[in-house]
């Protein structure tokens, strides 16, 4: 049995960062990119039209003149035979010439030959429905060359990096990365946390327990904590005691980045998981620490070949037991599995005055549930009915 510091200190020299992992864009949220990405196009891609419209040829617009005023500039009306109809995605062949137009909506390629969008706003007369083989009147006083076209390239070029790793990756971030062409990227990712709970007496949280049988409230309590730290909690439901179903759920648990078992590693003739963790070949780092609730954790860990290893913690089946454990010893573990400090993983402490005595062990520190409250001179804690 060793002290609470000593299994904290061989938990932190036990455990590693996980290595980034190649994700899907939409799994990528509010991770930190580990790699950049580099565009595969030019964006935009080609010529775009900004608005719906025409598609002109600047060489039927008189050019601006320093002396016209706004009031002459409105009164130039151009008449254009609209030759053909764009659509966004529509890349049919057909250049622009002078004299002619092409009606075009947002999105769209800008044919050849056209060089400014003129805005449906702007056709009078009611030619603003001319479609392909009409004619339409424009009356542009502010018409200039390039107007309402986003030039191809003018966001980003192909081979350009348009992501720098060490960014959080958000929804803005992750829309220029799929318009980049990018449908993975390679984060940090959080650490993937298996859970199971043994004990034949078990029975799922929807099932009423009949005399003898005990719902299973540690997987969920579990799976919540693990949650709150930001890592991907994995329940695999429950294991009875006996060999076969225990080692089936070990085998499957150990796929993940930690493995969480609650029950079955003090010293009775169906604490079978320690047994069962030797015989999956993890290596037992600690079993037993001084505390109370808590005495029976168990910590070791699984190597893996081609991946980082496996942390097992064998946590008590006590309710109270496991949860204190998951605390101190859990918790950090996982904050730096995330790339933190273990520091940054554990609870802050504050004083509090104790308004009732509870019993303590000479030989064990004692974690006792209580009731905290913050008064104004100061956190008040407030011991709870506890009997183990």
């Amino acid at each position: 049995m060793i002290e609470i510091a000593e299994a904290q200190r061989l938990i932190t020299e036990t455990t590693v960062v996980l290595p980034p992992r190649r994700v899907r864009l939409e799994d990528a949220a509010g991770q930190q990119l580990r790699a950049d990405v580099v565009a595969d196009v030019d964006s935009p891609p080609w010529d775009r039209a900004m608005m719906d419209g025409f598609a002109v040829s600047a060489a039927d617009f008189p050019a601006p003149s320093a002396q016209a005023d706004d009031s002459t500039a409105a009164r130039e009306i151009v008449d254009l035979d609209v030759a053909a109809e764009r659509a966004a995605g529509d890349a049919a062949g057909l250049t622009v010439c002078p004299g002619r137009c092409v009606r075009i909506m947002t999105g769209a390629p800008v044919p050849p030959g056209a060089d400014a969008i003129v805005p449906i706003e702007r056709a009078i007369d009611g030619t603003a429905a001319a479609h392909a083989g009409s004619r339409v009147r424009l009356q542009d006083p502010r018409f200039r060359i390039g107007q309402h076209i986003a030039r191809q390239g003018d966001s980003f070029r192909a081979g350009q990096t348009v992501l720098r790793a060490g960014v959080r990756l958000a929804a803005p971030q992750l829309g220029l990365a799929a318009e980049a062409g990018a449908d993975h990227v390679v984060c940090s990712v959080p650490p993937r946390v298996a859970i199971i709970a043994t004990g034949s007496e078990l029975v799922p949280v929807g099932v009423v327990p009949a005399y003898g049988q005990t719902r299973n409230s540690n997987g969920p309590m579990l799976a919540a904590a693990v949650n709150e730290c930001g890592a991907e909690a994995l329940p695999l439901g429950i294991a009875g005691d006996k060999p076969e179903p225990l080692r089936a759920a070990i085998a499957q648990g150990l796929a993940a980045d930690m493995l969480l078992l609650s029950g079955g590693v003090s010293a009775g003739d169906y604490d079978l998981v320690p047994g069962a963790l030797a015989a999956a070949g993890v290596e037992c780092v600690f079993h037993k620490v001084r505390l109370k609730p808590g005495k029976p954790i168990w910590f070791g860990v699984f190597r893996r070949a081609e991946a980082a290893p496996t942390l097992v913690f064998g946590l008590p089946g006590n309710p109270v037991s496991s949860l204190v454990c998951f605390e101190l010893f859990v918790r950090p573990a996982l904050a730096i599995q995330a790339g933190q400090s273990a520091a940054a993983g554990q609870r802050p402490v504050f004083p509090a005055q104790l308004l009732a005595a509870v019993k303590g062990n000479a030989k064990r520190p004692v974690y006792h549930p209580c009731t905290l409250t913050q008064e104004p001179a100061g956190l008040t804690a407030e011991p709870l009915p506890w009997g183990g």
